[in-house]
């Protein structure tokens, strides 16, 4: 796990660094989707088939905002994007947030969240906790991972960088009952250009929001109903 640090001539955390850099960098990359609506579409239909119904979410960091269309479409619910730069308010259904952030009307009440710009954050613990609250009960975020988000891949622009098991094992140990890696949807074909047949391999990691709140016990997970 690598993580860039923002700071300034004193060595403290420099939050008007980490926004400009990345304003400039969606704007240089204003363009360009990373997502695949493919992608997309498979994991509403895992939604779909898991939930009684998906009535909101929340995509964050979504530059021009493809992804919440795409769900929107695919689920039958409304979907926000989230966008820290400027532009978003270029893009429907995009608001100019920071992910980091919660609104007070999305806690618990959120069913999907959905990112492939995670590694944009300058704080992992505070961005993944933060977005679970905001999940309801049995909820999912979906976060997708390839080799491009690995700790070598990381800069001013890209800040966090960490391998598939790292993650996982740093979002089940944030999760203490609350939420848990419930599987991952493997191995999507990847069609954006590259010179590393590597980067093809997309793989999403499915995080749900417990149903009930899990205690963990000398490495045993209770179910508090049982108690």
């Amino acid at each position: 796990m690598h993580l860039y640090k923002y700071v300034d001539a004193n060595g403290a955390f420099d939050y008007e660094k980490y926004r400009t850099i990345q304003e400039r960098g969606n704007r240089r990359k204003i363009n360009s989707v990373w997502a695949e609506e493919g992608v997309i579409q498979t994991l509403a239909a895992f939604a779909v088939a898991n939930m009684d119904q998906v009535r909101f979410g929340l995509c964050h960091g979504t530059r021009r905002g493809v992804e919440q269309a795409w769900f929107s479409q695919y689920t039958g619910g409304y979907f926000l994007g989230t966008e820290i730069s400027s532009t978003a308010c270029e893009f429907p259904h995009t608001i100019q947030w920071d992910f980091h952030e919660i609104h007070e009307g999305w806690l618990g009440n959120v069913d999907v969240i959905y990112s492939n710009s995670w590694d944009h954050t300058y704080d992992p613990q505070r961005c993944f906790t933060n977005w679970m609250r905001c999940l309801r009960p049995g909820g999912f975020c979906f976060l997708e991972h390839a080799l491009a988000f690995g700790e070598d891949q990381t800069s001013a622009l890209d800040p966090f960088g960490i391998s598939l098991p790292e993650l996982l094992l740093l979002l089940t140990e944030l999760g203490q009952g609350s939420f848990f890696v419930r599987t991952i949807l493997s191995e999507f074909p990847w069609r954006k250009p590259t010179t590393n047949p590597q980067k093809g391999v997309l793989k999403v990691i499915v995080v749900e929001k417990a149903r009930q709140e899990l205690l963990v016990h000398n490495g045993f997970h209770v179910d508090t109903a049982d108690l």
